[in-house]
């Protein structure tokens, strides 16, 4: 069945009876689910299921091997190891003693997936396949958060952020943005932001404390400077599937204040 002409996917290895081949197998496996969550538990299953078979088969005589099978569908992926037979028992899960040295392969595969199935003889050669659900791995759900959300705007257009987990906590970011910028304005809007510093704030944070959201507004010449803060409920981040954050969490930086206060200075 080819990869792309069906939901059901397939991959076959088949690996000589040498422990060496057990290193080659794991890295094909993670190879092929390169963009699953579970490639790393798959390939301990792989680990476990052909060092058993190697080492408890006649998969381990010289001429012989096992044989490594990966399906996926969009509900599940399946890993199956097949030996060559010549097992006095079927494959099963011990429950060994503390000191025991062995038998707590299978019992690991079966802690790592959703379902174990085993069948076959041993004359033809027993299949065990371990499968496991698709998606990402649940976690617990994360609650929900309460704070509050605080911006600086210029004329419009977004210049920093700020999300705060209590309403003293974004008066503060308010208020230190606030005068870091209105040092290099005209005289009137750094005396406004002065008496919204002594006198105004202590509102401000009562209203915000009771849910009402606030803003203060300066104007310098041609530029109208905006700082906003009201309360928000944070949802819980998604998975991210990437290591690299998007193009977005580049888009503003801790010089642009600074950057800000030499605009305004300079304009004539």
């Amino acid at each position: 069945m080819h990869e792309y002409t069906s939901t059901v996917r397939i991959w076959e290895l088949s690996c000589p009876g040498y422990l060496e081949e057990i290193g080659r197998a794991r890295r094909w496996t993670r190879d092929v689910l390169s963009d699953s969550d579970h490639a790393d538990d798959a390939a301990l299953i792989v680990t476990e299921l052909g060092t058993n078979a190697l080492l408890h088969s006649a998969s381990g005589n010289q001429g012989d091997g096992f044989n490594l099978t990966i399906s996926r569908t969009p509900q599940a992926v399946s890993v199956s190891v097949t030996d060559s037979g010549g097992t006095r028992t079927t494959p099963h899960v011990e429950h060994p003693d503390e000191n025991d040295t062995h038998g707590r392969g299978l019992a690991l595969v079966a802690s790592l997936a959703r379902r174990l199935h085993v069948y076959g003889d041993d004359e033809n050669g027993h299949t065990v396949t371990a499968e496991l659900k698709a998606g990402p791995q649940s976690s617990p759900e994360a609650p929900l958060i309460r704070g509050y959300w605080c911006e600086c705007t210029v004329n419009g257009g977004h210049l920093g952020a700020f999300d705060a987990t209590s309403p003293e906590q974004a008066l503060r970011w308010v208020r230190i943005s606030l005068m870091t910028i209105a040092i290099a304005l005209d005289d009137e809007p750094f005396r406004q932001a002065q008496h919204w510093k002594a006198h105004e704030q202590p509102q401000a944070l009562e209203a915000l404390r009771q849910g009402e959201p606030q803003d203060l507004t300066l104007k310098h010449r041609t530029t109208q400077i905006t700082w906003t803060a009201r309360p928000v409920t944070f949802l819980p981040m998604a998975h991210r599937q990437g290591r690299t954050l998007p193009a977005c969490t580049q888009r503003h930086s801790t010089a642009q204040l600074s950057f800000l206060s030499c605009r305004v200075s300079g304009e004539g």
